[in-house]
């Protein structure tokens, strides 16, 4: 199994997490595309290109709507030139990228076609290319002067998680990108997604690398579930798990029993904030996968640790992940706390990496 890693879209982090990331095993470092909450993408993938070797760099993951196919395409080209052969386009529907501005994920149909021009111009450097109402034949030019490098194969792993999108992955992408899967029936449940895809245009999706963006956390020996160094390596993850059900990306369904209550509390939390319902999305998303927001402390408890994080002892993380990876999972990709996130990575390098 692989291991991949959140990078924090900060300039100066950019340099410095990714070599950290690299020292320590981590095959993966995953840039996100969340431009209301990060800096730039691909300014931090240059920096992070050039300060690397050998760990590959990704879009964690584009967003269909912040760039146009073209430069979407020549934009992570123009890392494979600093990077080649280490680069992959993770591309995706947006959540953070869309829903912090109050927005829905971009529409399946426009998804889909532009899915497709990104498809055939990194296969072929041209596409047709419907915009305005008109179609177009587009190719980017001076190839021969290296200003993007198409040469050297950029994977385009599509980001899904419902089995529509799953099934478009299966059909165009590479690989895949999904997010929170703890056990192995989920696994064969994206896997069979992934295949009704492939087989319509007659691939096999059997080998599509299946990467799933969750978090982890190693219990040192006779810790609790809810010591504060546990919440303070968790708590970003499991209120980004909150956010999500919030803002309507997920369902509060996925949730155990044991966690109703604690979201019940936390609905009627986000019933009496400041803004206004219908800018509730500013006010929602602060400290998104990067932090706890101090109101939001108490709702980061054993049962919402235990719901939303791989967590045990190291000998039941790595079975847990053992039994992932014999069921299809190529690669878990870790959101680290941005405070504390070199211990994170030590501790994953240490506890589970070295023992898988």
């Amino acid at each position: 199994m692989d291991f991949g890693t959140l990078i924090f879209t900060k300039p100066e982090r950019a340099i410095t997490d990714v070599k950290y990331a690299e020292e320590r095993g981590f095959t993966h470092a995953w840039i996100p595309d969340s431009h209301m909450i990060w800096g730039d993408t691909y300014a931090c993938m240059a920096l992070a290109a050039v300060n690397t070797k050998k760990i590959k760099l990704g879009t964690g993951v584009a967003i269909a709507s912040n760039r146009i196919a073209p430069v979407t395409v020549h934009s992570i080209a123009t890392i494979n030139q600093l990077a080649p052969g280490r680069v992959i386009l993770g591309f995706g529907t947006g959540h953070t990228g869309r829903r912090v501005m109050g927005l829905p994920p971009v529409k399946q149909a426009e998804f889909r076609e532009q899915v497709r021009v990104i498809r055939e111009l990194l296969r072929d450097g041209e596409a047709t290319y419907n915009t305005e109402g008109l179609s177009r034949k587009i190719r980017y030019l001076h190839r021969d002067r290296r200003f993007i490098n198409l040469d050297d194969k950029i994977p385009l792993y599509v980001a899904a998680n419902g089995p529509k999108t799953l099934a478009l992955a299966g059909e165009f992408g590479d690989g895949a990108i999904t997010t929170g899967i703890t056990d192995a029936d989920r696994v064969g449940a994206v896997r069979k997604s992934l295949e009704a895809g492939a087989s319509k245009v007659g691939r096999s999706a059997d080998k599509m690398p299946i990467v799933s963006l969750t978090h982890i956390c190693v219990l040192r020996p006779g810790e609790k579930t809810d010591s504060p160094r546990v919440k303070a390596m968790t708590g970003h993850w499991v209120m980004a798990s909150f956010h999500a059900i919030a803002a309507g990306y997920a369902r509060a369904g996925y949730l155990p029993e044991a966690v109703a209550e604690v979201y019940k509390a936390y609905e009627e939390y986000v019933a009496k904030m400041k803004t206004p319902p219908a800018e509730r999305y500013l006010e929602l998303h602060i400290g998104h996968c990067t932090y706890v927001a101090p109101l939001e402390q108490k709702y980061v408890t054993a049962d919402t640790i235990a719901a939303t994080t791989i967590i045990g002892s190291k000998e039941e993380v790595v079975e847990r992940l053992r039994s992932m990876e014999r069921a299809g999972l190529s690669q878990v990709f870790i959101n680290p706390p941005m405070d504390g996130y070199n211990d994170c990575l030590d501790e994953i390098s240490r506890d589970v990496i070295a023992r898988m």
